[in-house]
């Protein structure tokens, strides 16, 4: 929906006029587009005023995309986790300061680094 668009493209000020105005509300997707994306502040906003909450995708994507302060916050903060997709795909795309962070903090799988070494 319209909210899941909006926080996907980091709009903030839609996201909160569409949560005062419209019932639609939005999905796991609002979340999980934010974070893929970059944008911390509407995820934030989100995990505070809103409880669809988010998927193991939101920190899969932003790892991928080398979003770390996204990661942080989602480990801090979250509880959905993530695959194994995380560290191949933050290690595929050349972020190594997620890579550093996903092996100091998580527990899941190290597929890509055992397969490229």
């Amino acid at each position: 929906g319209a909210m899941d668009f909006a926080a996907g493209n980091g709009h903030l000020c839609v996201v909160e006029w569409l949560h005062a105005n419209r019932s639609e509300g939005c999905t796991t997707e609002a979340m999980d587009r934010a974070a893929r994306n970059g944008h911390l502040p509407v995820v934030e906003w989100l995990h505070a005023n809103r409880t669809e909450g988010c998927s193991i995708n939101a920190m899969d994507s932003a790892a991928k995309n080398g979003h770390l302060f996204v990661v942080e916050w989602l480990h801090g903060n979250r509880n959905e986790g993530y695959t194994t997709r995380a560290m191949d795909e933050a290690a595929k795309h050349g972020y190594l300061s997620v890579v550093k962070y996903l092996h100091a903090n998580r527990t899941e799988g190290v597929e890509w680094l055992h397969a490229n070494r």
